[in-house]
């Protein structure tokens, strides 16, 4: 059997044992607590090794709530046009690509729940938010250094002061929107119903300017 035969399959177990774990540890929480969650306990429930749990995660608050490192896809860059007058909502959907690809699993409500239920895990689950945000502020000071009518900077700030001030300014309608009241976990965010936070926030600029 080629490696090009056998990767996809090793995939598939990666995948599965990844599951397993997140799996164990969110049911395990969810009865016995956070604190009273081991690793040991988790590795068993999977039908692992603690060894191997540590292969997948790096603390049993990550298992808990599925957290995985961030990614940021260099195809997802492309499309972004520095010129375009929705700069903000285009960066506001590339935070959201990136932030997604930090949560594993689909218990939305579940994990809201875990977090709801113990704080320490939504300080965990902000960390992971925060390295999806610096890897966007990276990408997006990388186009700014090369574009004209970017590099030179804005008002004595580089491209990388740039760059993090628009993560912020895109950061919020993503906020806005999801401690509103009609805000469904378990639906979650998607462009469409950010759109209405995103047009608030330029008419309120609009306004300002």
């Amino acid at each position: 059997m080629t490696d090009a035969v056998s990767l996809p399959l090793r995939e598939r177990k990666k995948a599965e044992t990844w599951t397993a774990l997140h799996e164990a540890a969110a049911s395990l929480a969810l009865k016995n607590g956070v604190e009273q969650t081991t690793v040991e306990a988790i590795a068993a429930s999977a039908g692992v090794s603690p060894r191997t749990f540590f292969n997948y995660f790096q603390a049993k608050e990550d298992a808990i709530l599925g957290l995985r490192e961030p990614v940021l896809e260099a195809s997802l860059l492309t499309p972004i046009s520095l010129t375009a007058d929705d700069l903000v909502g285009q960066v506001a959907r590339l935070l959201m690509s990136v932030a997604s690809t930090a949560l594993g699993g689909d218990g939305r409500a579940r994990r809201r729940r875990l977090i709801a239920r113990d704080p320490h895990l939504g300080r965990r689950h902000m960390d992971y938010m925060v390295k999806a945000e610096t890897l966007v502020c990276q990408g997006l000071a990388g186009l700014l250094a090369e574009d004209p009518g970017w590099a030179a900077g804005a008002a004595g700030f580089g491209p990388e002061e740039s760059a993090r001030m628009l993560v912020m300014i895109s950061g919020v309608p993503i906020r806005f929107k999801i401690t509103s009241a009609d805000f469904d976990p378990v639906e979650g965010l998607s462009a469409e119903t950010l759109q209405p936070s995103l047009a608030l926030l330029h008419e309120l600029l609009r306004k300002l300017s």
